[in-house]
């Protein structure tokens, strides 16, 4: 039959307009198979990785060697001690850990087991540095054969300190190697690490393990970052994937709607002579029903292909982040139908119901035709009558397809939440941690002693000041709170409220305005927190929220701090100095320095740009398909009006603004309802990834990622407009004679 040439023909003739709707189904497509079918088989790989090699359950550090006897026993657990080391040589951190045989036991990427005289490196160092199998790495003088690449399932997400965002394997690698070398070579620590099955009172074993042996730490294993930000992250791409591929197969089902309208609206009158000339509506209908069929076939094959292919890659690129080694092959088959049909429900119920309204014409109105796009009927409304005349004209257009604008409008959100998003986190890490470290920390040097005490052998300098800190539950949430006691005029650390205004230190609790907005607390409020070591619980109000950028961290005077927590009015556990102090080395637990943690912070954040290039050019296509096809849409349905117009002398100029200019509006007022939701939008993402851990930070737009985003935006919707343009160029007066003469 003829007319099953129709919906190929149509689509010949209005090739660009159906190609980007095809490309907004292959994006959904896509979206949807790149995350769900990487992210599944990082989970798979994930989960076979920690349960083969045992994941720790949490780990903790004595002042005293335990009696392991005496724990497994009592709590039914097991235990395994490791040692460990650091070393800082060429500006580089490496931390070296002895081999395990029962727990966080080393995955062999590449290589062998290493022997005596033989080191693993974790994969990123090794890949960092170039290094190769046999090469040679010096260590404290000492030198060590390479025998290969090692993962371990406590160390997946690698970074220095658990205050770090992101891993830096320029600067700081795992190195493992045999425990008779560790023991023979270095002064080193040890670290005990446990695993249970069935039910523990871990607090009980806390307790127990504080009051024999003096706990300087204790980490879960839900509290451990190195652990924890991979499982995080992973389920937060698996909670955006659907969010994000339904709303772009939603907009594309409606803009599809729109189209296949004005398709019917154009065909009308053929339609109804194939009716005359026996056609029956099922007939019609199997042809018509063939637009959405071919759009969804096109984008969603070629969504799950590119999906598919990019899947691999991808999953790669997270696990070498993680540090996370491909055991097994994976594919979730499942996902993959789920991207090719998923679009389908939409499309074709788009399709089903632009074609429902027109069958309850008449054969009499489908010959007669009913164009309701004569310029005579544009929407009387006298407000848009005090304007000049292409004013009025505009806005009665814009009114006139208003639905499409607020499409055009959302369009323009979300793209504006994507690119605000990509700006705003790389911006908020580096102006965050810049602020925070040189408005409020005024510290050169972080030191952390291994005992609360009044520490006799160390004398103290001028230019450093003693410090207590212990660290609590909060009571109704997973959150926990570091509270530091400082000194009341400490020079070390300056808080300030929004205002600017300094908060001065006393016996009542100050606490970090990531903290308040995690724990949904105000001043005044009152929180109930629990000593995660002893078990303690106290009642502390809220006094002031200081305007501290990150941290879970909460402060007060040093002596109230003491007599508060039950320790003596001289007793402390870390300094702050702005320079080097001499400690001996038996009395420290760990230390670093401002400037190294802010040069680790800012080179890691580097790695972000790759992530926002990828949501800027997502945001960039959506804008730009979106803007084309509506604006395209528009151009079709009034080239008769364009002609005349023309003929009565108008310039192309005035003529795009008359029928195309409200969708600057449309655009402005997309961008601006877009800025407020995008700060909203990242509070509640920064709120639910972090609400189960011990970490806080405010991500707040700065005016450069909001200018950056309205730029790109701005320029993406002008190169769209400029493509519909050359379009409306073409239309000949003379050829919308020929069509009245026809």
């Amino acid at each position: 039959m003829v007319i099953k040439k129709i919906p190929l023909r149509t689509i010949r003739r209005d090739f660009l307009q159906f190609f980007s709707i095809i490309m907004l189904v292959a994006i959904a497509s896509m979206t949807y198979t790149l995350f769900a079918v990487s992210m599944d088989d990082i989970s798979k790989n994930y989960e076979i990785f920690i349960k083969d090699y045992v994941q720790e359950d949490g780990y903790f550090i004595t002042s005293k060697e335990i009696d392991e006897g005496l724990l497994n026993n009592k709590f039914g657990i097991t235990l395994e001690q490791r040692l460990f080391y650091e070393v800082q040589q060429d500006e580089v951190t490496l931390r070296i850990f002895s081999i395990s045989e029962k727990i966080n036991k080393p995955y062999i990427g590449m290589g062998e087991m290493p022997q005596e005289g033989e080191v693993l490196l974790d994969p990123s160092f090794f890949k960092a540095h170039g290094y190769k199998i046999n090469d040679e790495i010096s260590i404290s003088g000492q030198t060590f054969k390479v025998s290969g690449v090692g993962y371990l399932p406590d160390y997946i997400y690698i970074i220095k300190n658990d205050q770090d965002f992101l891993p830096d394997p320029e600067r700081f690698g795992v190195v493992m190697m045999p425990k008779s070398d560790m023991q023979k070579l270095f002064p080193a620590s040890h670290v005990y690490y446990y695993s249970y099955k069935g039910e523990v009172d871990v607090e009980d074993l806390k307790s127990f393990i504080n009051s024999n042996w003096g706990l300087l730490k204790f980490v879960e294993r839900d509290q451990n970052p190195r652990i924890i930000y991979t499982e995080m992250k992973v389920e937060n791409a698996k909670r955006i994937t659907l969010p994000i591929s339904l709303f772009i197969i939603i907009v594309s089902s409606f803009i599809l709607f729109i189209v296949m309208r004005r398709v019917i609206n154009t065909m009308h009158a053929e339609i109804g002579t194939l009716y005359s000339m026996g056609y029956t509506q099922k007939d019609v209908f199997k042809v018509f029903m063939k637009f959405p069929l071919y759009i969804w076939l096109f984008g969603s094959i070629i969504g799950v292909l590119l999906g598919y292919l990019e899947a691999a890659p991808f999953a790669e690129f997270y696990r070498s982040f993680f540090t996370l080694p491909k055991i097994t092959n994976f594919l979730p088959w499942r996902h993959v139908l789920v991207a090719l049909f998923l679009p389908a429900v939409f499309i074709f119920l788009a399709g089903y119901l632009a074609l429902k309204g027109f069958f309850k014409l008449t054969i009499i109105q489908m010959l007669h035709g009913v164009d309701e796009i004569k310029f005579s009927k544009l929407p009387t409304i006298k407000f848009f009558d005090r304007f000049e005349f292409k004013t009025r004209v505009m806005l009665k257009y814009g009114w006139r397809h208003i639905a499409r604008e607020l499409i055009l409008v959302i369009g323009i959100v979300f793209s504006t939440i994507l690119m605000m998003y990509g700006m705003t986190a790389k911006d908020s890490v580096i102006v965050g941690i810049e602020k925070a470290y040189s408005d409020y920390f005024k510290y050169d040097y972080l030191y952390m002693l291994n005992s609360i005490s009044e520490h006799p052998e160390i004398e103290i300098p001028d230019f450093a000041e003693p410090y207590n800190l212990l660290a609590f539950d909060v009571e109704g949430t997973k959150a926990s709170v570091m509270i530091y006691g400082i000194k009341g005029d400490s020079e070390m650390i300056k808080l300030y409220d929004t205002r600017g205004k300094e908060i001065s230190v006393s016996d009542k609790l100050i606490i970090s305005k990531p903290l308040a907005n995690k724990l949904g607390v105000s001043e005044g409020d009152e929180i109930k927190v629990r000593n995660k070591f002893t078990g303690e619980e106290y009642a502390l109000e809220v006094y002031r929220i200081a305007d501290l950028p990150v941290g879970n961290n909460g402060y007060m005077e040093l002596e109230s701090f003491n007599r508060l927590f039950g320790y003596g009015s001289s007793e402390y556990v870390g300094i702050f100095s702005k320079d080097k102090v001499d400690i001996p080395e038996d009395s420290l637990f760990e230390s670093y320095t401002k400037s190294e943690l802010i040069t680790t912070i800012k080179t890691s954040a580097q790695d972000l740009s790759k992530t926002i290039g990828v949501m800027a050019l997502m945001a960039a296509i959506l804008a730009l398909l979106i803007v084309y096809v509506l604006s395209n849409l528009t151009l079709n349905e009034n080239r008769k009006n364009i002609g005349i117009l023309k003929m009565l002398g108008y310039r192309e100029n005035s003529i795009f603004k008359m029928v195309l200019g409200f969708n600057y509006i449309s655009f402005l007022v997309g961008f601006i309802v877009g800025v407020p939701l995008s700060k909203f939008t990242m509070d509640s993402l920064m709120s639910a990834a972090t609400k189960d851990i011990d970490f806080a930070m405010s991500l707040d737009l700065s005016l450069n990622s909001v200018l950056s985003t309205f730029v790109i935006l701005l320029l993406v919707f002008l190169f769209s407009r400029l493509l519909v343009r050359v379009k409306i160029a073409k239309v000949m007066p003379i050829d919308i004679l020929r069509q009245q003469v026809d």
